[in-house]
């Protein structure tokens, strides 16, 4: 799972773990039209990407 950070109302700030931005907003309470700002997003095929560069650089073709 990733993990989303949302700030919410200037002040308060919610961090879920959820499959993807929608089941984010919905487990941080945050209802459609509600005003919120996504600080950080920990997405899973950004890992995936990542990982797969990495393995390119360390141990190239």
């Amino acid at each position: 799972m990733a993990q989303y950070t949302f700030k919410i109302n200037e002040l308060e700030y919610r961090t879920v773990d959820a499959f993807d931005l929608d089941d984010a907003l919905e487990r941080a309470g945050i209802a459609k039209g509600d005003p919120y700002e996504l600080v950080e997003g920990d997405d899973f095929e950004n890992k995936c990407f990542m990982s797969a560069i990495t393995d390119e650089i360390l141990f190239g073709s």
